[in-house]
């Protein structure tokens, strides 16, 4: 398991990513950002730094201007929730 205070690299260019690491996804790789893939890692990342599910669906949703409920569906798809 990658160590936090190393920093972690983007998984589309490899550069050493700052938090939140969402921004750097936003700007750089507008495609892959729109790509729900991304909603994995956050909720991930949320759920780590100790927010519930119900608020981190909810930061999800407000960050991507998508449904809490197309949210949670795409995560359970995924076996995330």
């Amino acid at each position: 398991m990658e160590n936090d205070e190393e920093g972690r690299k983007c998984p589309y260019c490899g550069v050493m990513l700052q938090r939140p690491y969402w921004v750097h996804i936003q700007s750089n790789h507008p495609t892959e950002y729109a790509k729900n893939e991304t909603w994995i890692q956050l909720y991930k990342d949320y759920k780590s730094m100790g927010m519930d599910t119900s608020m981190s669906l909810m930061v999800i949703s407000e960050l991507f201007n998508q449904s809490i409920e197309d949210v949670k569906s795409y995560l359970k798809e995924n076996y995330i929730l």
